[in-house]
C-alpha cells in the first residue's frame, strides 16, 4: 500500500453542537443535549478520530507559508518553505 499524503490546514477542531444535526430536534426536547458540542479533529493529529483530543496544540507556531510532517510522536519536521496556495 502507499502513502496518502492528506493536507490540514486548520489548528483547532470543528465544534458541533448535536442541535445543529439535521432532525436531531426532532427526537429530543432536552435543551441541555440540544447544546452538547462535539468536537471533530481538523489537525489530523487526533489519536481518538474523528474526535479531538487535543493534539492541535501542537500545531501552534506553525508558520502559514511552511508545510511540516508530523510523525507518530507527533513531533513536527518541517517539509518545505514559501508555500503559497
Amino acid at each position: 500500500m502507499g502513502k496518502r499524503i492528506i493536507v490540514h490546514e486548520r489548528d483547532h477542531p470543528y465544534a458541533v453542537k448535536l442541535g445543529d444535526l439535521a432532525g436531531f430536534k426532532n427526537l429530543t426536547t432536552d435543551e441541555k443535549l440540544l447544546k452538547y458540542e462535539v468536537h471533530i479533529c481538523a489537525c489530523g493529529l487526533s489519536k481518538n478520530k474523528p474526535f479531538c483530543d487535543g493534539s492541535h496544540a501542537k500545531t501552534h507556531g506553525e508558520e502559514s507559508d511552511h508545510v511540516y510532517t508530523y510523525d507518530k510522536e507527533h513531533s513536527r519536521s518541517e517539509v518545505y518553505e514559501g508555500y503559497k496556495e
